[in-house]
């Protein structure tokens, strides 16, 4: 008798291994759907201690000694600015209007498609809703998108009539939520936390928010591609997911997404791949 049920817990526990073998890989599937190929363009040479991207002109831009450079096919172009301190970040959506933001400041300065200063530095200490600016980024119509951690809300800021189009709601009804990144598009902008991302509409309507699990996330045709230990991952919607297909062992140091191309820089060099099979 006790032999007959050894042998019959031996099979149920067999048949229980096989079921959730084929779960996990049906889960598997249902998470990561196609995979993205790539197709590897070029590499070439790059001296920086932080690549910011390339603009759809095909200009390198990136920072080396706090210095910003631009490179294109002819020129090199830079901008220093050593009274402002360390540049905390570039955004170069409209490369006829590159942003500039150097925290420690409270500053923005908007610079041409030669890396000259369009606009007098904007200090926000002395404009007329003086607080402390955690990030900047760019939007349509001459706005800025700025975040303080001063009243935790999001505005839409024009830098030529200096006025505010727009002001968020305190973000205090996502509970621990710390706003580590701000990236925008002229159709809408995203504040990215640790395990949080929320979405607003270009008008600066909130729209959704989704869970995430890494912050190295850029946006790309309103989808978002992360980089999770090394690998790249693009989610069409927070329900689906396709694995990015690199055809190449390299190291991740920092990426961009531009158009169809991906560009991943690795301390030294640059790689240059096309998505293949994206639409």
């Amino acid at each position: 008798g006790y032999i007959l049920v050894y042998r019959f817990i031996l099979v149920i526990l067999f048949y229980m291994k096989f079921i959730v073998n084929f779960f996990m890989l049906f889960q598997l599937f249902f998470v990561y759907g196609q995979e993205i190929n790539t197709l590897f363009i070029k590499a070439y040479n790059l001296n920086a201690d932080k690549f910011i991207g390339v603009d759809d002109f095909d200009n390198t831009f990136y920072i080396h000694n706090n210095i910003l450079y631009k490179t294109t096919s002819r020129d090199t172009f830079s901008y220093a600015n050593t009274q402002l301190g360390e540049i905390s970040t570039v955004d170069i959506t409209n490369p006829l209007k590159v942003l500039v933001f150097f925290r420690n400041f409270n500053t923005v300065i908007l610079l041409d498609n030669r890396l000259n200063e369009l606009t007098k530095p904007i200090n926000f200490t002395t404009e007329s809703f003086s607080k402390n600016i955690a990030f900047a980024s760019m939007s349509s119509n001459n706005n800025l998108w700025l975040y303080s951690f001063d009243d935790n809300i999001l505005q839409l800021w024009n830098h030529q009539t200096r006025k505010i189009n727009f002001t968020s709601q305190p973000l205090t009804f996502f509970n621990d939520f710390e706003p580590i990144k701000l990236l925008s598009t002229y159709e809408s902008c995203r504040l990215i936390g640790k395990k949080l991302m929320l979405k607003f509409n270009e008008y600066g309507t909130f729209i959704e928010s989704h869970n995430i699990d890494n912050t190295n996330i850029t946006s790309f045709k309103e989808g978002h591609i992360i980089l999770n230990k090394n690998a790249l991952v693009y989610h069409d919607s927070f329900n689906k997911s396709h694995l990015i297909n690199i055809n190449q062992e390299v190291f991740i140091k920092s990426f961009y997404v531009n158009t169809n191309h991906i560009y991943i820089f690795d301390t030294t060099k640059i790689y240059v791949f096309k998505l293949s099979n994206f639409e």
